[in-house]
């Protein structure tokens, strides 16, 4: 625990003033909503696309392809902007967030959200450079495509149990 104190120590200044700034509380929820919203709904609408174009031509899924990757990144700007928002969150109650399961699981989830977009991008490159979308290298981009999708949700859902503890 003497970590956690130390860390505890450390954000106070932070955590005075975010408890007591109602616009840096609404901004700052804000930029983490913005960021779920903006990279989430250009992720899952990608993941969509993705899903309905299993049983499409090469020459569809070739230029899916091109626009999923054309995605990545905004997708990780709004990401990005929820990572560091929620960081600030976090850093304005550490003995709370830090000591609680959900929190820990939210975290677990977006780790998980982060490597599966990076097996995506693995996947989307070797079939980018095959002359056409090999069906095994398509099978495991829908596959990563759903669970990006299921990701994105658990990500939302476990913070909206994180903001009742």
């Amino acid at each position: 625990m003497e970590l956690l104190d130390t860390l505890i120590e450390l954000a106070k200044p932070w955590a005075r003033f975010y408890s007591k700034s109602t616009p840096a509380q609404n901004l700052i929820l804000f930029a983490h909503l913005a960021g779920l919203l903006g990279g989430g709904g250009l992720a899952i609408a990608a993941d969509r696309a993705v899903w309905k174009a299993r049983a499409a031509a090469d020459d569809v899924r070739a230029r899916l392809l091109a626009d999923v990757a054309a995605v990545h990144r905004p997708v990780l700007t709004g990401l990005a902007f929820a990572v560091l928002s929620g960081a600030l969150m976090t850093a304005a109650d550490l003995e709370t967030y830090l000591t609680s399961p959900v929190w820990w699981v939210k975290i677990g989830a977006v780790a998980l959200l982060l490597a599966n977009g990076a097996w995506l991008r693995s996947i989307e490159r070797a079939a980018m450079r095959a002359p056409s979308v090999p069906p095994a290298a398509w099978a495991k981009f829908t596959r990563s495509s759903r669970l990006s999708l299921t990701l994105w949700f658990v990500v939302v859902f476990v913070g909206v149990a994180l903001s009742n503890i």
